[in-house]
């Protein structure tokens, strides 16, 4: 027959080994989200980095070519609106 404290025993022993494996777990979910924040705030700098560049070269285009910019820009507003009309006519 199982006496009581042994049942206690056992059960207190589970407890502390589901309470070890919950901790274990929540660390590496932290450690986790913490590699991935890192990651993502390296990428986004990137980008934001690249972002940049494009925006510089596209100003200094501008700067050197202002009449093939706004033609540029132009053709661009006009294959928009086209593609726009079209799309909202089949509806």
């Amino acid at each position: 027959m199982i006496s009581p404290n042994s049942v206690e025993q056992r059960a207190n022993g589970a407890a502390r080994s589901m309470s070890d494996v919950a901790q274990n777990v929540s660390s590496k979910i932290e450690k986790f989200s913490h590699d991935a924040g890192q990651k993502v705030g390296a990428l986004t700098s990137q980008l934001q980095d690249g972002a940049s560049e494009y925006v510089e070269t596209g100003r200094d285009y501008i700067k050197q070519n202002p009449i093939q910019a706004t033609a540029y820009a132009a053709v661009a507003g006009l294959a928009l609106g086209s593609l726009l009309t079209l799309v909202l006519r089949r509806k």
